[in-house]
């Protein structure tokens, strides 16, 4: 039964916000968010757990993938032939819905997907305009403006070593990452923008809300009172004191010593970028950038 649902998005563009919201909708009773485990529910596909189950099947496979300090091109080959496996395994025998988060671009390697319309329903795909991540992600990283907008237009590999039980996601660049869930049309889709979501919140929950009930028939209940709590409780504002707070357990990545919930802002580039800069992101993305309204 292909009952899963992506949360799919390039680094930085407010994936944990429209976790939290979906966490609302689907995890509340009446979308009051208390702390930050309620993200467990949407938690990432590319986590060890998940493939162990390769050492029973081949010995020798298990070992390509995860013999080395780190994955290089053979052991992602390998990887590749067991992503769809690995996603029949969890959903064997489930008849509930199962959401997973990823940055991973819906790529093929050796004719192998990283999803198929066989175990996914549907997905939802969220957009940043790049050079609001390049902002955010130089702060994330702790790296230079220039070093990220190279990494964002190069197409990289995140995560190639191993450790906190992570495997390694496939970016590719920000265009191509956006790309290969666009062309992945067999399956109920919907792209939403990170701006919209900054202007008018709640017309974007409703967009949600309307594609579950239109695409698979689900029924939510306590709907405003959900709209209301959700909305109050994923303002950046809020989730920042509670970061505070209580600090927040996905924040191990981040490199800078900052805290996870930084500005949220839009248009941030426009005072921090040089000419130059967005010269070099404009022109790399300039066909997807019109396309998206970016530019």
């Amino acid at each position: 039964m292909n009952n899963i649902f992506w949360l799919s998005s390039y680094p930085k563009s407010g994936n944990t916000w429209l976790r939290l919201i979906l966490c609302g909708l689907f995890f509340t009773e009446d979308g009051t968010l208390e702390d930050f485990n309620v993200l467990r529910n949407i938690p990432k596909f590319d986590s060890l757990s998940n493939f162990e189950f390769i050492k029973n099947l081949s010995i020798e496979d298990y070992e390509t993938i995860f013999s080395k300090e780190k994955y290089n091109e053979h052991a992602l080959i390998t990887y590749s032939k067991y992503w769809i496996e690995a996603q029949k395994r969890i959903i064997a025998n489930k008849t509930e819905r199962i959401f997973f988060k990823t940055h991973n671009a819906r790529v093929k390697l050796a004719n192998n997907f990283y999803t198929n319309e066989t175990t996914t329903a549907a997905f939802i795909y969220l957009l940043r305009d790049p050079r609001d991540i390049i902002i955010s992600y130089s702060n994330y990283l702790n790296q230079n403006y220039d070093d990220v907008i190279d990494f964002m237009i190069n197409g990289q590999l995140r995560g190639n070593e191993k450790i906190n039980q992570k495997m390694p996601e496939i970016l590719l660049s920000w265009e191509n990452n956006y790309i290969s869930w666009k062309n992945f049309n067999k399956v109920p889709s919907l792209f939403l923008k990170y701006e919209d979501f900054n202007y008018d919140v709640e017309k974007e929950i409703q967009k949600i809300l309307f594609f579950f009930e239109k695409h698979f028939g689900i029924v939510f209940n306590n709907k405003k009172t959900k709209l209301k709590n959700i909305i109050k409780n994923t303002d950046i504002k809020n989730l920042q004191a509670r970061e505070n707070q209580i600090g927040f357990y996905e924040n191990s990545d981040n490199k800078s010593g900052k805290n996870f919930f930084r500005k949220g802002q839009v248009n941030q580039w426009k005072k921090k970028l040089s000419r130059q800069q967005l010269n070099k992101i404009e022109k790399n993305f300039e066909k997807t950038l019109n396309e998206l309204n970016y530019l």
